[in-house]
C-alpha cells in the first residue's frame, strides 16, 4: 500500500489490487464485455454440478481452469506430480480431474518454486475459436494516459511478439480529456479493422466495453489474452487479467466502485478479525 497526497491536500492510502480469472469475467460481464459462460467452484461438488450444467447447453466437453495470481498456468506442474493447471476434458471426467487439482499448489514460471494453492476452479464452456487476438488497456506512466496495446496475433506472449515481430503491436492512446469520455467509435473501428474482426461493428463496442471497464472500475490493466473470435465471428474476452486500484482517505473506508469485490473483501476481513 502507497500513500498520496490529493489535489485536496488529503492524504490517501493506495492500495493494488489483482483479481482472479472469474472475478474478472464477473466485473467484465456487468459492463457488457462478452465473456465465455463459466462458472466459479470451490468444491468437487460443485464442479460435477457446473459441468452436469455445461453438457444441458449441448457441451460434451468443459474447460477445468485453476484460479491463482499467476500466469502460465497451461504449462505449471502441481507439487502432486499432475502436469498442467488448465484442462479440456469430458464431461463426466471434470470432477476427476478436478480432484488433482483443487487444493493442491501449482507450480508456474511466474509463480515462483513455492508456487500458488489452487483454492478455486473456473468450469467453462469449451469454445471453438477461429481467430485469437491480443488487447489490452494499461495505465502508461510516461504520458500518464490510458494506452491500447492490440495485435491480431494472440494466445501466446505479447512479450516474446514484440521482441521478435514489433510491426505487429498496434499501440494507441486514449484521450481522457475528449468530450466522449473513451474511446472514440471510429477509433474502434479502425482498431477492428486492423485486427482483421469478422464484425467490426460488434467489435468496436466491445472494445469500448472493455474502456468502460477500465475507466469505472479504477482499473491499471485490464489484458485480454486472447481476445477471441468463434467461428461465426462472435468476439469473445477468453482470458482477462484485471489490475484495480483502491483508495481511500486516512480515517475512513475504503471505497470500491464494485460491489463484488467490496463484498470479498469485507468477508476477508471478519476471517482475519477472528482468528
Amino acid at each position: 500500500m502507497n500513500d498520496i497526497t490529493n489535489n485536496n491536500n488529503q492524504r490517501l492510502h493506495v492500495r493494488y489490487l489483482n483479481v482472479h480469472e472469474y472475478q474478472g469475467a464477473d466485473i467484465m460481464r456487468k459492463f457488457g464485455v462478452r465473456v465465455p459462460d463459466s462458472i466459479a467452484c470451490k468444491t468437487l461438488d460443485e464442479v460435477q454440478k457446473a459441468s452436469e450444467q455445461m453438457k444441458c447447453l449441448g457441451d460434451d466437453e468443459v474447460v477445468v481452469k485453476s484460479q491463482i495470481l499467476a500466469g502460465g498456468r497451461g504449462l505449471g506442474t502441481f507439487k502432486n506430480g499432475f502436469k498442467g493447471g488448465v484442462h479440456i476434458v469430458k464431461n463426466e471426467l471434470a470432477r476427476e480431474t478436478a480432484a488433482k487439482m483443487l487444493g493442491n499448489v501449482l507450480v508456474t514460471k511466474q509463480s515462483g518454486p513455492e508456487g500458488k494453492p489452487v483454492n478455486a476452479l473456473l468450469v467453462a464452456r469449451k469454445m471453438k475459436f477461429a481467430k485469437e487476438m491480443y488487447f489490452a488497456i494499461l495505465l502508461d506512466r510516461k504520458s500518464a494516459k490510458p494506452m491500447i496495446i492490440a495485435s491480431a496475433e494472440g494466445g501466446t506472449s505479447i512479450e516474446d511478439l514484440a521482441e521478435s515481430n514489433p510491426e505487429k503491436i498496434i499501440k494507441k492512446y486514449i484521450d481522457v480529456n475528449d468530450k466522449n469520455g473513451g474511446i472514440k467509435r471510429e477509433d474502434a473501428l479502425d482498431l477492428a479493422e486492423k485486427l482483421g474482426c469478422a464484425d467490426k461493428e460488434d467489435a468496436a463496442k466491445q472494445f469500448q466495453a472493455l474502456y468502460e471497464t477500465f475507466k469505472k472500475t479504477d482499473c491499471t490493466m485490464i489484458e485480454v489474452n486472447p481476445m477471441a473470435e468463434t467461428t461465426d465471428g462472435v468476439l469473445y474476452a477468453a482470458d482477462a487479467k484485471l489490475n484495480l486500484t483502491i483508495t481511500r482517505n486516512t480515517g475512513k473506508k475504503i471505497s470500491f466502485r464494485n460491489e463484488t469485490l467490496l463484498k470479498r473483501t469485507r468477508e476477508k476481513s471478519k476471517r482475519r478479525n477472528t482468528i
